[in-house]
């Protein structure tokens, strides 16, 4: 054949045609660079501690059973069904023909060996250890099926199972929790390529055998940022496509020019703890915690510091978690009211406190929304000293019981597995170095915390909520915000199970 002009330009079109099919893998790949505030404190080890975040790596690389939907419910993972078989045994079917990224088959092997490792308490996998404390054995029935028995009738097994990560058997063993964390395996959509401990970012690329799929994001590189100030010049300059957890003051601007920015309320919700386990203490009188909750404007704290991005809690948990209940209402502002219960509890003239608070973990507005509420208690005529301490020193404080000298602390309602049963642990006398303590209510607590029915458990949890709020173990304040900010790299990102799906996001104009 003679190839003229007429026959190569011929060509040239179709080759223009075919090519994007050809070599569909390649053109369709995208990069995505993100600045995040830190890397995981144990790595890769997804068993030493919760992974909290909209985006965190271990969202990418493991996959636990189960998975907690963005309304709460509980969705299929790598389990495909699941439910309970008596009071205390559950039956676990298992997704078929799943690999880790290096190969090995996930299986009812696999589950097993996860949950042997995890009862043998190694102070390397306390957390998940803990998560695991219901259950009491787990026994393969095939290779897609388990039986899980636990320990006493546990109603939110499937919930608790979002949190436990699977990871291969064979990996484990052999490479140990430490070099695992630093090479990690999972069935995720992503892999681990390198933290980046010398260059400051870690990178993650696509596994194209997930079973979650494959989407147009095939290499993610997040640069360590720690100030959220920075995390902001990183994106606006076009050094990074999207920026977590900036300063709410920085959200404007950032919509002004183009960004999209994400601003969402997360578990846990935020309070000042007032212990009543000091009988000497005013903060023993009910009345008096009552009139500091009516003493905070915490609604103009919202509006103002928070940028009206949430609302006054009254609970400790959010609409979407099992046992909210709608029927309970922030306490109002009425510091006239504050006034009169302080003097009927015997304090008309006051009294004075001191707040150990952590603001290094927080945003910047968090450090303003406590003095805030120190200058509303003022009015009432209780003086606060505000002392800060570093997160470190306060967790110590927190599981240890002895807060140094401090009369109050903010703290979380931890809401871990969408479910407010969890979240009154935290205010109940069985929490270790308990601050808050009725007896006659543990009773109660563990009633929900045994009823496998779920229209009772809900009535149980609600009319505790109710109770908590009457009582009020805390100050309460209102969720914590998760901002996101993203360039128009990303066109959309579904949030899932508690992180933003990376996975599932689609390209949009400047896809690279």
């Amino acid at each position: 054949m003679k190839w003229d002009r007429t026959s190569w330009l011929l060509a040239a079109s179709l080759l223009t045609v075919l090519l994007p099919s050809i070599g569909s893998e390649a053109s369709d790949a995208v990069s995505l660079r993100g600045a995040v505030p830190a890397r995981p404190p144990s790595l890769g080890n997804p068993y030493a501690s919760l992974s909290t975040g909209g985006i965190h790596p271990w969202g990418y690389i493991f996959d636990a059973l189960t998975a907690l939907s963005a309304d709460g419910t509980v969705k299929p993972a790598l389990a495909t069904e699941w439910g309970p078989i008596t009071a205390t045994r559950w039956r676990f079917k298992l997704r078929p023909d799943v690999r880790f990224s290096n190969g090995d088959p996930f299986s009812a092997d696999t589950v097993v060996a996860v949950f042997q490792y995890l009862k043998q308490g190694r102070v390397d996998s306390q957390f998940a250890s803990n998560e695991a404390r219901a259950v009491a054995d787990v026994v393969k029935v095939d290779n897609l099926t388990i039986e899980i028995t636990t320990q006493a009738p546990d109603p939110i097994l499937d919930r608790r199972m979002s949190l436990i990560f699977m990871v291969p058997e064979r990996a484990w063993r052999e490479m140990g929790s430490e070099a695992f964390s630093r090479q990690p395996v999972g069935t995720g959509p992503f892999r681990l390529t390198d933290w980046g401990m010398s260059s400051g970012k870690y990178f993650l690329d696509r596994y194209k055998d997930s079973w979650r799929g494959r989407g147009p994001i095939s290499h993610i590189e997040l640069q360590i940022v720690p100030d959220a100030t920075a995390r902001v010049q990183a994106l606006v300059s076009g050094r990074v496509d999207l920026a977590l957890n900036l300063g709410l003051d920085a959200l404007d601007d950032l919509r002004a020019r183009g960004f999209t920015v994400l601003a969402r309320e997360r578990s846990p919700v935020e309070g000042i703890a007032l212990p009543n386990v000091l009988p000497a203490s005013p903060l023993a009188d009910a009345r008096v915690r009552v009139a500091m909750n009516l003493a905070v404007n915490r609604e103009a704290l919202a509006q103002t510091l928070m940028h009206g991005l949430t609302r006054p809690n009254g609970q400790g948990v959010l609409p979407e978690m099992f046992g909210f209940n709608p029927a309970i209402e922030a306490y109002p502002y009425d510091p006239a009211r504050a006034k009169a219960l302080l003097a009927e509890a015997g304090f008309p003239k006051g009294f004075s406190l001191t707040l150990a608070a952590r603001v290094d973990s927080k945003g910047p507005e968090w450090a303003s929304a406590y003095e805030a509420i120190a200058q509303d208690l003022a009015r009432v005529k209780i003086e606060v000293t505000i002392r800060t301490v570093t997160s470190p020193k306060w967790l110590q404080m927190w599981t240890t019981g002895d807060w140094e000298g401090a009369d109050i602390t903010p703290f979380s309602w931890t809401s871990t597995y969408g479910d407010a049963g969890r979240a009154i642990e935290t205010v109940s006398c069985s929490k270790a170095g308990a601050f808050f303590c009725i007896p006659g209510m543990n009773a109660q607590i563990q009633k929900a915390a045994l009823e496998m029915n779920v229209d009772e458990r809900r009535k149980k949890l609600q009319t505790l909520l109710k109770d908590m709020h009457a009582l009020a173990p805390n100050i309460y304040l209102f969720a914590q915000i998760e901002t996101l900010a993203y360039s128009s790299l990303v066109g959309a990102l579904p949030f899932e199970s508690g992180f933003y799906r990376l996975e599932d996001a689609s390209v949009g104009a400047k896809g690279r």
